[in-house]
């Protein structure tokens, strides 16, 4: 089914148009049947499959939130990401996280599977010349952060240098 671009007399709006165009597009090509057809876990489908909250839980990372509460606050109450992803409305955030505590190593497998065989398919990795090195830059260099910055938290910041040069 192609896209449709015609005005309407509904009410909507979206701040992820771009994750509306990539789910309609993943759902279209058939590339997330795998995850949703997940069922190695056994669990009560009241109103998602175990498959539906684990794409769901993609599409939080795919929208660049670091953890998985912020799913209820920002993606739930938008229904037309829910629908452009073919659902009727994301999952609640506690019964995906009730997924995850559900996960044991034969379930971990699977999933594993499915993530690369997609990862596979969409990535240059398979296509490296493993006979060269592969460098992966990682900064890990604790930071301190303003109380005030974006997703800032008090935590453990490793051995913190003195600002001032001895």
């Amino acid at each position: 089914m192609k896209p449709q671009f015609e005005l309407t007399d509904k009410y909507f709006n979206t701040c992820y148009a771009p994750l509306c165009v990539v789910g309609h597009v993943l759902r279209e090509q058939g590339t997330l049947d795998p995850l949703l057809s997940f069922d190695v876990i056994s669990q009560k489908k009241r109103d998602h499959s175990v498959g539906e909250k684990l794409m769901d839980a993609f599409l939080l990372i795919l929208a660049g939130y670091p953890s998985l509460y912020l799913l209820n606050q920002h993606l739930r109450p938008d229904l037309v990401l829910a629908h452009a992803w073919g659902r009727h409305q994301l999952a609640e955030q506690s019964n995906i996280s009730r997924v995850l505590d559900a996960f044991d190593e034969t379930a971990l497998t699977e999933l594993r599977m499915i993530s690369w065989n997609f990862w596979s398919a969409h990535s240059q990795l398979p296509a490296h010349d493993w006979r060269k090195k592969l460098v992966v830059d990682l900064d890990l260099t604790p930071l301190l952060a303003s109380p005030r910055a974006e997703a800032s938290t008090k935590g453990y910041l490793g051995k913190k240098m003195s600002l001032v040069a001895s």
